[in-house]
C-alpha cells in the first residue's frame, strides 16, 4: 500500500466540535476529558473508528494527545511533528511541547483548583493511569473513567473493522496454534495462574497463528483472548471476521461475541494473568480480586523466533 496524502481532517473542523464536546463535559459535571490516539488494544496504529484524536483537533500524526479543560485544550506531540501540528490543528487548541511538559504538570497549572477529569478506561493501561495518578497525589485532580464523550459527538464514526482473518501457515510459523497454546498453558500451570487476558492483537494472531487486515500496513485482526492454564482459548472477535478459519482453530478455541467480553472476564475464577502495561484500565478493574500482574504470556515466546520464522524474515528481507 502506497501513502495517498489524502487530506483526512481539516483545521476547521476543529473548533465546532471542541465547542460540542465542553457541551458534554458541562452536562457532565467534569472539568476536563483526555483525547488520547489510542484504541482498547493499545497499538501504535489505530482503525479509522479510534482515530479520534485526528476527529476532534486535525492532528493526523501516529502519537499524542489532547486534554480539554473548560477554557483550553493542550494538544500534546514530540518533536517529530511540531510542523505538522501548526498546519493541522486550529489556534483554540494550544499546543504543548510532550514530553517536555508532562500531562500532570500541564494539569496541575491549568487546573489549580483542582477537578475532576474524565478518561474512557479501554484507552488507557492501569501503568499509565497510575503513573497519572501518583503524579497528582496532593493536588485536588482526580482522573475518573467516563464514557467517551468524544464517541457520544462523533455521529459520522465509522464502523469498527471487520476484515477477514486467514490463517498463518505452519512452514512460516513453524509451530502450530494448538501447541503453542499448550506450551504457555504450561507456563500459567507453573505459576499457578489459572488464566491469562490476552488484549495486543498482535500477540493473539501469533498464539493462533491467525492474520487480518483490520489496520492498514499491519496484518493483524482486533479482538481479545483469554488463554486458560489447559492450553483452551476463549477468543473475542467477530463471527463474520473467522467464518474462514473456524475448523482451522479447533475445538480448543471458543469463538464468542467480542459484546461479551467483560461478562466471561467477570465469571473467571483467579488468579487470573494481566499485563499492566498493556492492559486496559476498564479489563483490570472488571477482573478485581481474579486479576494478578505479570507478564504478558505470548510476549518472551513471540519474541524468540524458531528456525522457520528465522528463514521467514531473511527470505522477506
Amino acid at each position: 500500500m502506497f501513502q495517498s496524502f489524502e487530506v483526512t481532517a481539516r483545521p476547521e473542523q476543529g473548533p465546532p466540535r471542541l465547542d460540542a464536546l465542553r457541551r458534554e463535559m458541562e452536562a457532565e459535571g467534569i472539568a476536563g476529558f483526555l483525547v488520547p490516539r489510542a484504541d482498547a488494544h493499545q497499538g501504535e496504529y489505530v482503525a479509522p473508528s479510534d482515530e479520534r484524536l485526528a476527529w476532534l483537533t486535525g492532528f493526523t500524526g501516529s502519537a499524542g494527545f489532547c486534554a480539554v479543560l473548560r477554557d483550553v485544550a493542550g494538544v500534546f506531540v514530540d518533536g517529530r511533528y511540531r510542523t505538522q501540528e501548526k498546519s493541522q490543528v486550529a489556534d483554540v487548541y494550544t499546543p504543548v511541547p510532550w514530553p517536555d511538559v508532562s500531562l500532570s504538570d500541564w494539569l496541575k497549572q491549568n487546573l489549580p483548583r483542582g477537578g475532576v477529569v474524565g478518561c474512557d478506561p479501554w484507552l488507557h493501561t492501569v501503568t499509565q493511569l497510575e503513573q497519572l495518578e501518583q503524579d497528582l497525589d496532593g493536588t485536588g485532580i482526580e482522573m475518573r473513567a467516563w464514557e467517551n464523550l468524544v464517541d457520544r459527538i462523533w455521529e459520522d464514526r465509522p464502523s469498527p473493522p471487520m476484515a477477514p482473518v486467514r490463517t498463518h501457515p505452519l512452514e512460516f510459523a513453524g509451530e502450530s496454534h494448538s501447541e503453542k497454546c499448550e506450551r504457555l498453558g504450561q507456563g500459567l500451570r507453573d505459576a499457578g495462574h489459572k488464566a491469562a487476558v490476552i488484549t495486543l492483537p498482535d500477540s493473539l494472531c501469533w498464539l493462533l497463528n491467525l492474520r487480518g487486515a483490520d489496520i492498514p500496513r499491519n496484518p493483524i485482526a482486533q479482538g481479545f483472548g483469554v488463554l486458560h492454564a489447559d492450553g483452551s482459548v476463549d477468543l473475542f472477535m467477530a463471527q463474520s471476521k473467522l467464518r474462514d478459519v473456524m475448523e482451522y482453530l479447533g475445538p480448543d478455541v471458543e469463538q464468542h461475541d467480542p459484546a461479551t467480553f467483560l461478562d466471561v472476564l467477570s465469571r473467571l475464577e483467579g488468579p487470573v494473568r494481566m499485563d499492566k502495561t498493556s492492559v486496559p484500565v476498564a479489563v483490570a478493574r472488571h477482573l478485581g480480586d481474579a486479576g494478578v500482574f505479570g507478564d504478558e504470556p505470548c510476549a518472551l515466546p513471540k519474541a524468540r523466533k524458531n528456525a522457520a520464522e528465522i528463514e521467514g524474515s531473511a527470505q522477506a528481507h
